[in-house]
């Protein structure tokens, strides 16, 4: 099956890699000017070892996005609403495409956009996926075959801003570092709940390893839709600073 990766960020590459394990024919669009072969070879790697599978199918890297054909399209840009209106418009097809945003209503990045939504790390078995029109069921049908033949998940969500998993997620977050900032809770305290809670895996881990970045952007999306989700000033501050996780291997730490 031949599938088209909008973006070559993190999530981006991760989608690209998982594919070629699975044996499709991926052309993922290049907006940086890094060589993706060592990170995605990396991965791929990672992903045979994790799912125990040899790599059957094969990418190749395209810088305009009008030389791409209707194939089955996922985007992994950025979430920024504008930067994903703007991308997608510059393809010459409406159809069969999905978004993998984590936080944004699709409606507002299109009409024809439906929802694809991968963990990260992309190893997670899990996708959100929301139907929405103009998609070819047989292809989604046969993608879909060849995920949960590793066994991936896949739940169905409705359309809104984090779908269910970072409506769940993010709210941890957010009262975590509520608790931090607004009521000044000793952070040690807050570690040492949590390690014994949640197998010492804090949201301050979580977000290091989502990115910082990504994190921000969630949590700000979130709130426009619920003003109780808390968005941290120390992410914005972080941010700024060129500390986005483990991503860059800049790590946030309190």
């Amino acid at each position: 099956m031949k599938i088209n990766v909008l973006g070559s960020g993190h999530m981006g590459k991760q989608i690209c890699s998982l594919f070629v394990v699975l044996g499709h024919e991926v052309k993922i669009w290049q907006n940086s000017s890094e060589n993706l072969d060592v990170f995605i070879d990396r991965e791929i790697n990672k992903i045979e070892k994790q799912f125990i599978l040899k790599s059957t199918g094969k990418y190749s890297t395209i810088n305009n996005l009008k030389d791409l054909d209707e194939n089955f399209t996922i985007e992994s840009v950025t979430e920024d609403v504008l930067i994903k209106q703007k991308i997608i418009g510059q393809l010459n097809f409406k159809k069969n495409i999905f978004s993998n945003t984590s936080s944004l209503i699709l409606s507002e990045i299109g009409e024809n956009i439906n929802g694809f939504h991968f963990m990260n790390p992309i190893t997670l078995p899990l996708i959100e996926l929301c139907k929405k029109k103009d998609f070819s069921e047989d292809l989604l049908n046969e993608l879909l075959d060849s995920l949960k033949k590793i066994s991936y998940e896949i739940i169905n969500v409705e359309e809104k801003s984090g779908f269910l998993v970072n409506r769940i997620l993010f709210k941890e977050i957010s009262y975590f570092f509520y608790l931090y900032e607004v009521e000044k809770t000793s952070i040690n305290d807050l570690k040492k709940i949590y390690k014994i809670i949640s197998n010492d895996t804090d949201p301050l881990k979580m977000i290091n390893m989502i990115g910082i970045d990504t994190s921000l952007s969630i949590l700000k999306n979130l709130n426009k839709h619920d003003k109780n989700t808390y968005v941290p000033k120390i992410l914005s501050e972080s941010v700024e600073k060129g500390i986005l996780g483990y991503k860059n291997k800049k790590i946030l730490k309190l």
